[in-house]
């Protein structure tokens, strides 16, 4: 089991952030709160959605369950035993970089087709 002081748990019913344990079973995991067990779920049903703050953060696909804005929020490093099972983190297409740039190409077309 994982520490319940690096990881949080969003059900997407409530807007409460709430600390939590996982329990992996083979390519599943159970969520573990104060008096509560969570349903089981597929680590093949979760996509990286982001960083938040200190906390990389996982989501279940799109459609699955009917769970939009179900989160799975880790703070820190991500634990070697979940490491392997869980969605490699995707570095963003275009960086804060690549958006300055893009903004300033796009203000010279303006300002030299406007002379």
């Amino acid at each position: 089991m994982s520490d319940a002081a690096n990881m949080w748990f969003i059900d997407g019913e409530s807007a409460a952030r709430r600390p939590v344990r996982i329990e992996v079973i083979g390519k599943t995991f159970v969520l573990y709160e104060q008096q509560r067990r969570s349903e089981t779920y597929f680590f093949g049903d979760l996509i990286y959605l982001g960083k938040e703050r200190n906390s990389q953060v996982f989501g279940l696909e799109d459609g699955i369950k009917g769970r939009p804005k179900w989160k799975l929020g880790i703070r820190g490093d991500i634990p070697a035993e979940l490491a392997s099972l869980l969605p490699k983190p995707k570095q963003p297409l275009l960086s804060n970089i690549g958006m300055l740039i893009i903004a300033f190409l796009c203000l010279a077309i303006v300002y030299f087709a406007a002379a």
